[in-house]
């Protein structure tokens, strides 16, 4: 049996069911099927193993990417920050988005609102009628740097940016965090950063890394493994976000080697040429060690939903940090056995499972949820 496995808490989590006391697992238990005891997730025999699940979600962005072209689902939005650098919003607004959740979503590295595990969450969310919107990384997602100052795994400052104006441009509308990979660790951090004072009523992090060291060492030193893939892969971008903005980077004064940068041969090099030095780090692994979000997952008073395979290739089942979520009542974990990085292609012929737990936490915590309007935002769901 491939069953669910919830790692959680015992006390009861602050703030859901009207004082009911219930823990965060009672309310997943009741209200979220996917999750539920017995809840099973079985990769499809067309899809086996979690290089195979990881692989053909990564493909399916091309499917997406060709079909935007043709019938585009997002309105893109240009936002400026405050220090001068911008970010692509991607916004798909529901019919009533002044008053409905609004769901910000943070992909990974080389991920766009195209990534084929962002439309499938997509067109289930917009069925329940939410608005969701795309945050991509600075020179990300087709538009280039407009400050030397490129994106990094641990850097909130962007998301915290646009999540305060969200808040202010519709501040009736409850606010959702949906993340993945490199995606859900800049949004794990950026919940515990904020603490007591986060805005957003829930969040989902799938497939988080939790350890940005010991994850990129990791890649770095498997030349003989199937991982080695990612490693390129990962690579690749970052030296191709380089190239496209080479001119703007280097004119920081920082004293880059640009001939380092494109000739690097693994994540780590780069971050040691480029990117630490871009952010004032003394090292790679200091950046890397400072941006983990696993040291700020016992500051977050959230209610957080994290889903991991134990087959991940790249994020895998060593890092993850059980012990926070066996102390933190806002947190939870579900641990299936298949699934890759966030593949989790089920059935017979392949189909996306990862929409459902996402939808139907969302709706849980919506209606669990003691906050002003929450009531109203969960009905007729």
């Amino acid at each position: 049996m491939k069953k669910v496995q919830l790692v959680h808490a015992q006390s009861a989590c602050p703030g859901l069911d009207a004082g009911s006391k219930k823990t965060l697992a009672e309310i997943v238990e009741e209200r979220c099927p996917s999750l539920a005891s017995g809840a099973t997730f079985r990769q499809s025999p067309l899809v086996p193993g979690g290089h195979a699940q990881t692989v053909y979600a990564f493909l399916g962005y091309y499917y997406y990417y060709a079909h935007s072209l043709v019938s585009p689902r997002f309105t893109s939005e240009v936002f400026r920050l405050s220090d001068g650098g911008t970010v692509v919003l991607d916004w798909a607004l529901c019919p009533d988005h002044t008053e409905r959740p609004i769901v910000t979503v943070v992909s990974g590295v080389t991920g766009t609102s195209c990534d084929f595990y962002v439309r499938k969450c997509y067109k289930e969310l917009a069925r329940l009628g939410y608005s969701v919107v795309v945050v991509h990384s600075r020179g990300c997602a087709g538009s280039r740097l407009t400050t030397p100052l490129p994106f990094h795994c641990g850097l909130t400052d962007d998301y915290r940016e646009v999540v305060a104006s969200i808040r202010s441009r519709f501040p009736e509308c409850p606010l959702l965090g949906l993340s993945f990979s490199l995606g859900a660790n800049i949004m794990t951090k950026y919940a515990g950063e904020e603490g007591d004072n986060c805005p957003l009523t829930a969040a989902i992090a799938v497939g988080n890394p939790y350890d940005m060291y010991q994850v990129i060492e990791q890649l770095d030193s498997q030349w003989l493994s199937y991982s080695r893939i990612y490693d390129i892969a990962i690579l690749n971008f970052l030296k191709s976000a380089f190239k496209s903005n080479k001119e703007t980077i280097l004119s920081a004064p920082v004293g880059f080697n640009a001939k380092k940068i494109a000739h690097s041969s693994s994540i780590m090099e780069f971050t040691e040429e480029m990117t630490r030095k871009a952010f004032g780090y003394e090292s790679a692994k200091h950046l890397l060690d400072d941006s983990s979000c696993h040291q700020h997952m016992r500051n977050i008073r959230i209610p957080m939903l994290f889903l991991n395979s134990l087959d991940d290739p790249i994020c895998t089942p060593p890092l993850i940090p059980y012990e926070e979520f066996a102390s933190n009542p806002f947190l939870i974990l579900a641990l299936t056995e298949d699934g890759g990085h966030i593949g989790y292609m089920g059935g017979i012929w392949p189909r996306s499972w990862i929409e459902h737990p996402v939808s139907q936490f969302f709706q849980a915590i919506l209606a669990s949820s003691e906050s002003p309007g929450s009531d109203e935002s969960a009905k007729d769901q």
